[in-house]
């Protein structure tokens, strides 16, 4: 199995820590390192607490500094409606 790694989004300092990490984990289990969508992951989270949640549905992402209103069309296909200017 993979591990994942975000690789967009996010705060600079957190984001190499995470890396680092991630790199060394991959490294020493000798498994690939995958890059992942840090936006489409706080989507993906929902579906952990509200088993019951499925797409089409409207999402509003708040992390760190950035805020979208994200079309969720299915399970692979988002669509960003409005973001803020960062």
């Amino acid at each position: 199995m993979p591990l994942h790694q975000p690789m967009v989004h996010g705060l600079v300092g957190a984001l190499l820590v995470g890396l680092s990490y991630a790199k060394a984990i991959a490294y020493a289990k000798e498994k690939p390192l995958v890059g992942v969508n840090h936006i489409q992951g706080h989507i993906a989270a929902n579906y952990l607490t509200y088993q019951e949640l499925e797409p089409p549905f409207l999402c509003i992402m708040m992390s760190g500094g950035n805020t979208q209103i994200i079309h969720v069309k299915n399970y692979t296909e988002f669509e960003v409606l409005r973001k803020n200017k960062r």
